[in-house]
């Protein structure tokens, strides 16, 4: 079966392993124990100098929540208008309200900000208590689209979740299912779910060895 094989990694090295391995798409991070914060300009110059596979840079200031005071919105914004003018190819971020709602406002200014770049609504999703809704507003504020694992665990125990979020998106927004996901189950989730797009630190292989 034939997919987009999106390969989450850990600084440049990561992703030039990945790009060896034949990973379609890098999603660039730092610390990744931490579920992965934005990389230095450096490391995103350097990646987009070197590296001939897409790249989407994931905008996050700090591990944590993802409800952000003003000044970490601001570097946000700063962070995404650095990819834009590196030609990198999307940013990955999510922003909520302290209700764990999509935060309209700065989401639709972030989106304003990022294009042309692809936009990547982050697993954030997975903490909003309707994510059907969450799929109408952010395929209405041109978000690309969506990683998610469909809910709590990891994305293999939400299979049929996915399946369903995949079905209700229809062609309005990519559902990119991630959590758990490597090179060896990348098959039954393609088969259980119908997606187009995985996500995973392993999709192409361990990138750690």
């Amino acid at each position: 079966m034939k997919y987009i094989k999106e390969a989450c990694v850990e600084g440049y090295e990561q992703a030039k392993k990945a790009e060896k391995l034949g990973a379609d798409r890098i999603e660039l991070c730092d610390n990744l124990s931490q579920g992965g914060t934005t990389p230095s300009y450096g490391t995103i110059q350097y990646a987009s100098e070197h590296l001939d596979t897409d790249i989407n840079v994931i905008i996050r200031p700090r591990s944590g929540n993802f409800v952000y005071s003003k000044a970490e919105f601001q570097i946000m914004k700063k962070d995404v208008k650095a990819c834009k003018d590196l030609g990198i190819n999307g940013v990955v971020f999510g922003i909520l309200t302290e209700e764990s709602d999509i935060d309209y406002g700065r989401t639709k200014e972030l989106i304003t900000e990022a294009r042309p770049l692809s936009v990547t609504f982050h697993m954030a999703f997975d903490e909003l208590h309707d994510k059907y809704k969450a799929i109408d507003v952010l395929s209405e504020l041109g978000a690309d689209r969506i990683l998610t694992k469909g809910g709590k665990g990891s994305a293999l125990q939400n299979l049929q979740g996915i399946r369903e979020l995949i079905a209700y998106a229809g062609d309005r927004i990519i559902i990119l299912p991630g959590g758990g996901i490597h090179a060896g189950n990348a098959g039954q989730v393609m088969t259980e779910t119908k997606a187009a797009e995985l996500h995973g630190t392993k999709i192409v292989g361990d990138l750690s060895r």
